[in-house]
């Protein structure tokens, strides 16, 4: 099963507190940590001056991205000078006790609080990592900051005392850095390869053994990245992209994630992905630089509660800009929407409130899947509404960056439905309905005319017929076979060890499905459809046979965009 966590652009946590802020810069200094050449650690010294009555507040990371307990990863925190140094009520809290105003030297090491590489059964490796021959640093996972510092605090950011032939990148090499850029930064070094395209200012950060090359992956992100600025209207500027192999629990197991953080983004695949799937990861994730960004952004607090905005207009403007650059054809656009609209039919909490969202997002694959489908969905519904009075989609969020860039300081779920209102359609109702209550989304049937209908048939739902996740959490012991289901009927039983894959489509109960499994001492092949006895209502597009000259233009202009 693909592992798609993490893919949503993940909230920052550390907590602000309303006490004085300390005065001036903040100064981080990494220095990677050897011992017998093999990386234990990346050391930080932390320069700033303390609070005027003598007290200072340190937070370490606490939880980000779906990550608890990140201050594991922070160990030996000292005060080096200028202060002492005591535990504060919670685990993420160091208390500095100084003169007023006193210039504070900090120091503590970032670790790796989890055994081996990075494992694709993880998920995304959001957590720092500290490999022998190389680290990965996300800013939200391993900075120590002064609790009532604001994002807006400068900061002086360097590395030093690398090997010699180490690389390093990171998307802090530029000057006026804010304490909200190193907080959603990256930063690498190591036996990386990287390679930089210099007109597009955009920089790639690779390694491990894939089954592409090192150019053609590079391509593809300047050529994804090129085209979201020229739809956004901007001027190439800095870009880095680093690539983390994540080691396979089992044989076919197939993991694609990412995040996007500012002006760069981390991306973390098992070795057997494909180059169109990696481009669809790296298209959404890079559209976040934009949305919701620069169109408002998002509270601090309760996060998934936006998802629906921040990451289904994401997905929406994904499919819109790769078409538009002709990077998709109109075939691979209907073929990602139709994934997309047979996952929602098919899921078991697709009746689920946004309630429940902010409740489960983390902790439910299902349930995580949720806002970037209604949000998709949504945006659909009101492009085709939009073009019907010479209008689409795209000027609803040009015209809500617009009002950031002119002072709004309100976040884009507050901007979005003032905005499209002034262009003629009322979102409230439809938001209560589909977001806040869960009513299921149906797309009208000539919703990508001339390119196709909008089909609505009754299908079978698929299902494996045993517990997928009871049999991964039981180290690939088959649990939970239903004797009612094909698999069964095949030979399926409980007890077997499942061991890969083999045929067939998840989420796709039209496709026969074949998975090897260790029967004693005898590996067997089980081939069955998987289906169960529910029906369920299913939407897809179907494209025209037709999609030619000015037939095949006016489509392209539709879900492309004008």
């Amino acid at each position: 099963m693909r592992r798609m966590f993490g893919l949503a652009l993940a909230a920052m946590a550390l907590l602000v507190c309303s006490a004085q802020a300390p005065s001036g810069r903040l100064e981080y200094e990494l220095t990677p940590i050897l011992e017998n050449g093999a990386l234990t650690a990346v050391q930080v010294d932390l320069r700033f001056r303390g609070e005027s009555d003598g007290e200072t507040d340190l937070r370490l990371p606490d939880e980000w991205g779906g990550q608890p307990e990140l201050w594991r990863s922070i160990a030996d925190v000292t005060a080096v000078s200028g202060a002492t140094i005591a535990n504060g009520e919670t685990a993420n809290q160091r208390i500095l006790t100084h003169r007023p105003n006193a210039r504070l030297h900090v120091r503590y090491r970032v670790i790796q609080d989890f055994e081996g590489a990075p494992n694709a059964r993880q998920g995304n490796a959001y957590r720092p990592v500290i490999q022998p021959t190389y680290f990965h640093l996300i800013g939200n996972a391993f900075m120590v900051t002064p609790g009532q510092s604001a994002e807006s605090t400068p900061v002086r950011f360097r590395v030093r005392g690398l090997p010699r032939d180490w690389l390093y990148a990171s998307d802090l090499e530029h000057p006026d850095l804010r304490l909200g850029d190193v907080w959603s930064s990256v930063v690498i070094g190591g036996d990386f390869r990287i390679h930089e395209d210099r007109a597009n200012r955009v920089r790639v950060a690779l390694r491990g053994e894939w089954s592409f090359t090192d150019e053609a992956f590079t391509e593809s992100v300047v050529q994804i990245i090129a085209a979201q600025r020229h739809f956004f209207g901007d001027r190439p500027s800095p870009y880095l992209v680093t690539v983390i192999p994540l080691e396979s629990p089992q044989q076919g197991w197939l993991s694609i994630g990412g995040t996007g953080l500012g002006d760069a983004f981390a991306f973390f695949a098992t070795t057997n992905a494909e180059a169109a799937q990696i481009t669809r990861t790296l298209a959404h994730e890079g559209l976040h630089t934009w949305i919701p960004g620069e169109i408002g952004g998002m509270a601090q607090e309760d996060q998934a509660l936006e998802y629906w905005l921040s990451e289904g207009f994401t997905d929406f403007f994904t499919g819109r800009v790769l078409v538009r650059e002709r990077i998709w054809t109109p075939e691979q656009f209907a073929n990602d929407l139709n994934e997309a609209l047979r996952a929602y039919a098919q899921s078991p909490e697709r009746a689920s409130t946004n309630a429940r969202v902010l409740e489960a997002f983390w902790s439910s694959r299902d349930v995580q899947r949720l806002p970037y489908l209604r949000g998709r969905f949504l945006a659909t519904i009101w492009d085709q509404r939009l073009r019907a009075s010479g209008r689409d989609f795209d000027d609803v969020v040009l015209s809500m960056r617009a009002r950031v860039e002119a002072g709004d300081e309100r976040h884009a779920v507050e901007i979005f439905p003032e905005v499209i209102r002034e262009l003629g359609i009322d979102p409230a109702a439809e938001i209560e309905r589909y977001i806040t209550n869960g009513e299921a989304i149906l797309l009208p049937e000539d919703a990508f005319a001339p390119c196709g209908v909008i089909e609505t048939r009754q299908v079978p739902a698929f299902h494996r017929g045993f517990n997928i996740e009871a049999t991964q959490a039981n180290n690939n012991i088959i649990t939970g076979v239903d004797p009612t289901h094909p698999a069964y009927a095949a030979g399926m039983r409980d007890g077997m060890t499942l061991i890969r894959r083999d045929g067939g489509e998840i989420g796709n109960a039209s496709l026969e499905i074949g998975y090897v499994v260790r029967d004693g001492d005898v590996e067997r092949t089980l081939r069955y459809m998987p289906q169960s006895a529910q029906m369920f209502t299913e939407q897809r597009l179907v494209l025209s046979e037709n999609l030619i000259d000015n037939t095949l233009g006016q489509c392209l202009a539709v879900i492309g965009g004008t």
